[in-house]
C-alpha cells in the first residue's frame, strides 16, 4: 500500500512561493497504518533572526499560538548538512547502521522461546551458539540482508514520510521514502513540479542515514510507530532471527 497523495505538498513547490516564505521550511508529513492511523504534518520556520520553530500544521491558525517550539540550532544545522550532503553508497549506509547496534543485546535469547516441534538442544547451548555465531562480520551481513531492496515486505505496517524543503538560495527539494525498513531507508529524491500520479517506486534509491537521523531529530519523540528510525527496532528483529536460527539447534 502506498500513500502517493501525503507527498503532492512536496512535490508542488513553485518558486513564486518560496519569495513569501521565511529563509528556511521545513514540511515533514507522515503517515502510518498498522494498528492505528497516525498522520502527522509538522511545519518547521527558521525566521530572519535565525530562531528555528516547529507546529503541528494540521492546527488551525488560529489555533497556533503557544503551540511553537523553538528547536536546538544544531539540530536545524544538521538537517542542512544532510541534505547538502550526497548520498552514501548502500555498503556505507550498511556499516553505519551495524556501528549502532550491540551485539550483546542482540544475543541475549530467550530462554522461554520454543519451537513445534521442541528443540533437539538446551538453552545454555542455544546461547553459546549465538554468541560465537553472531560476529562483526555476521552481524553486519545480517544487517545487509535487512536492508536490501531484495528483501521484500517485511512488516505489516505501512509507513510514508514526506520532507519538502524551502531555502532562500537553493532550489526547493522533497525526499520521500515508503521503506518499512530500518531508518526508512533508502529514500528517493522526487522531482519538482509532478501530480501525486508520480510512481516514487521508478525513483533511483538514495542511501542517506543521516537524513533519516535529522528528520527523527525535528520531530517530537513519543510516537511509538517511528521506531524503527531507532536502533533498538532493528535489534529486537535481529535478536528474534537469531533466536529462530538458535531453535534449529545447528
Amino acid at each position: 500500500m502506498k500513500f502517493w497523495w501525503l507527498i503532492l505538498a512536496a512535490l508542488c513547490i513553485t518558486a513564486p512561493v518560496l519569495a513569501a516564505e521565511p529563509n528556511l521550511r521545513i514540511d515533514i508529513e507522515y503517515r502510518w497504518l498498522g494498528w492505528a492511523d497516525v498522520q502527522e504534518h509538522w511545519r518547521i520556520e527558521r525566521d530572519a533572526r535565525g530562531v528555528t520553530t516547529r507546529v503541528d500544521a494540521a492546527l488551525p491558525m488560529n489555533r497556533r499560538d503557544g503551540q511553537y517550539v523553538t528547536l536546538p540550532a544544531a539540530s536545524v544545522s544538521a538537517f542542512e548538512a544532510a541534505i547538502d550532503a550526497a548520498p552514501v553508497t548502500m555498503a556505507v549506509a550498511v556499516d553505519e547502521v551495524a556501528r549502532r547496534l550491540d551485539r550483546a543485546v542482540i544475543t541475549r535469547l530467550d530462554p522461554t522461546a520454543t519451537r513445534f516441534p521442541g528443540p533437539s538442544c538446551g538453552f545454555a547451548q542455544r546461547q553459546a551458539w549465538a554468541r560465537k555465531t553472531l560476529t562483526e562480520v555476521e552481524l553486519r551481513k545480517r544487517v545487509q540482508q535487512q536492508l536490501s531492496p531484495e528483501s521484500g515486505l517485511w512488516t505489516d505496517d505501512y509507513p510514508t514520510i514526506s520532507v519538502a524543503v524551502r531555502r532562500k538560495g537553493h532550489p526547493p527539494v522533497a525526499f520521500v521514502s515508503t521503506s518499512q525498513k530500518a531508518l526508512m531507508l533508502p529514500w528517493k529524491q522526487a522531482p519538482m513540479g509532478h501530480s501525486q500520479s508520480i510512481d516514487i517506486g521508478t525513483l533511483p534509491a538514495q542511501w542517506r542515514p543521516a537524513l533519516s537521523d535529522a528528520v527523527i531529530a525535528l520531530l517530537p519523540p513519543g510516537e511509538r510507530s517511528r521506531a524503527r528510525f531507532h536502533p533498538d527496532w532493528l535489534q529486537e528483529r535481529l535478536r528474534l532471527h537469531l533466536e529462530r536460527d538458535a531453535l534449529a539447534c545447528r
